[in-house]
């Protein structure tokens, strides 16, 4: 097939907007090729294909809305953008500028998916099936984010017109239904390895979300305490297959993906974020940027890395202003420094003997990797700027994230890619399902997987983060919280902070928001950007958008 790698991007078909008072999704040709010349070429079809993932990795999606809302509302990272400061207070509410913007770019992506599927479903073209995996994967995964975010949205399964922009929203049984039958339909039609095009996901990617997904239903349904009004969905609720047990179900699709997909760890943890690592042998699903010109796509340089640091091209533009909360690094520290902390909480902070000096021989190397701390020189006048622990007062007390490094990037566009799922990941998963299904015992080896390749560096193994075993993780309930702090040591920063935090129900989440709210009162530092988090029962799902509320006239909440 000719031209398989065109840009993405580079022909959008039917672009979606919000027009007149109701701000409704209407479709409107924005070229002078119509759906069915467009659809009629493999080509054609490649383009349209490419629409999805630009639409998905856009400015108004993945590319910067979902970290700018999602990151500092899951309780776990700090904002100092004042257009969100309700979603950092943790208190969202349904006129937030990214909530509003976030809503319409998921619902442009559902629209270009749609368009694909309708297009090319019975085209008879060679790459009918590789596409229509794409895109019922893509709607999948878009759908399990909406569906985690707000509970319950309409569902679409065709391109918006005029005539049908009032429409209700869908219960979470049938929303978990569509995304597990999409899902499904994609491990059957995706690629196999070596079959498409590098960095696109292969058939394994839609099993390991299907795994995913299992996971959250389970981890909800299973939580001791749970938030008002929560509503399980069963597994004689999916009709979509036949399901006897979501634990179960996420080890069978786990084990397929680790069995049959050909997946790795990197040497080291250092590996993944060095300069230009793109498409790793750990990547399973992984969006693509690059430069494009002017346009913004992806802002994770503009919204983590601190102005005129180092591992950015000198003269760029960056604010860092999303930055993890002091105790996402004080834990980390306190775990696996090798230093002994016996009694502490919190490390101390605020003074010059509180910088932090890690013994490189001994200390998790994931700590170094993953955040700028202490202080850093500018680039732009060689000025030393104070970080936290230093600092401990004022903007710059905390620490930055400094898995994204770019030489290249000009001030607008990154050829960083941002990876949505990696096999570290999956191995975690399937020590948490192990640990469910039959204790720790049988789950200490895919835990132990990752922590081997964390103290691995370039010239010998640290001695953290250790193994684990009966002693040091010696039961069920140890091993459920341990894994899910080892998620926020192994993937912080890559945008799973707000689903973790709530996918094991409220109990867990509010011993998480209390632990915040002691660091808080620890490091006296309420109203001094940090907040004191209040009232967060209510903050497991999203409000509807004000506008979807003022102009569908079937969604009242």
């Amino acid at each position: 097939m000719k031209n398989r790698n065109k840009i993405i991007g580079l022909l959008v078909l039917v672009t979606v907007f919000f027009t007149g008072c109701d701000e409704q999704l209407i479709d409107i040709p924005q070229n002078k090729f119509s759906e069915i010349q467009v659809f009629s070429t493999e080509d054609g079809v490649e383009t349209a294909v490419n629409g999805m993932y630009s639409q998905l990795q856009g400015y108004d999606y993945y590319g910067a809305r979902m970290r700018l809302l999602l990151w500092p509302h899951s309780g776990k990272y700090q904002s100092k953008q004042g257009a969100n400061n309700d979603a950092n207070r943790l208190d969202v509410t349904n006129t937030n500028v990214n909530l509003d913007k976030l809503w319409r770019g998921m619902w442009q992506t559902i629209n270009q998916i749609n368009t694909v599927i309708v297009n090319v479903e019975g085209s008879g073209l060679a790459n009918e099936s590789t596409s229509l995996g794409q895109a019922h994967f893509l709607r999948g995964v878009v759908y399990f984010d909406l569906v985690r975010m707000f509970e319950e949205v309409p569902i679409r399964l065709a391109p918006t017109t005029k005539d049908d922009i009032h429409i209700a929203k869908s219960t979470k049984e049938q929303l978990f239904n569509l995304i597990i039958e999409d899902l499904k339909k994609a491990a059957n039609l995706l690629p196999d390895r070596g079959e498409y095009i590098s960095g696109r996901p292969l058939k394994y990617a839609a099993n390991a979300y299907l795994a995913k997904v299992y996971i959250t239903l389970a981890g909800r349904n299973s939580a001791t305490s749970n938030f008002p009004g929560f509503n399980p969905v069963t597994e004689s609720e999916i009709t979509t297959a036949t399901i006897t047990d979501f634990w179960e179900e996420a080890k069978t699709e786990l084990d397929y993906v680790i069995n049959n997909g050909g997946y790795s760890l990197t040497n080291t943890f250092a590996d993944l974020f060095k300069e230009n690592s793109r498409n790793t042998s750990e990547s399973i699903f992984e969006l693509q940027y690059g430069h494009t010109g002017a346009v913004r796509t992806n802002d994770i340089m503009r919204d983590v890395v601190p102005s005129n640091h180092p591992i950015i091209a000198n003269g760029t533009t960056s604010f860092g202003r999303i930055r993890p909360n002091k105790e996402m690094f004080s834990d980390h520290v306190i775990q696996y420094s090798g230093a002994d902390y016996t009694g502490v909480d919190f490390i101390s902070a605020g003074k010059g003997s509180d910088e932090i000096v890690l013994d490189e021989a001994v200390a998790d190397p994931r700590i170094n990797e993953t955040f700028i701390f202490n202080s850093y020189e500018r680039t732009n006048n060689g000025n030393t700027v104070k970080l936290f622990p230093l600092q401990n007062k004022g903007n710059n007390a905390y620490a930055h994230l400094k898995k994204y490094k770019d030489q290249t990037y000009d001030g607008t566009t990154t050829t960083n890619n941002f990876i949505l799922l990696r096999y570290a990941d999956i191995l975690l998963l399937r020590a948490e399902v192990e640990n469910e299904i039959n204790g720790p015992e049988t789950a200490y080896p895919f835990v132990n997987r990752v922590l081997l390749r964390a103290r691995t560096t370039s010239t010998g193994v640290n001695a953290q983060p250790a193994d684990w075993d009966a002693t040091n993780v010696p039961d069920k309930d140890t091993f459920r919280e341990r894994i899910m702090k080892e998620r926020e040591y192994e993937l912080n920063g890559e945008g799973h902070e707000w689903f973790d935090m709530r996918r094991r129900g409220l109990g867990r989440f509010q011993e998480q928001i209390a632990h915040h709210n002691n660091a808080v009162e620890f490091y006296k530092s309420e109203g001094n950007r940090d907040f004191i988090f209040e009232n967060i029962e209510t903050e497991i799902k999203f409000p509807i958008p004000l506008a979807e509320i003022s102009g569908n006239n079937l969604i009242n909440e």
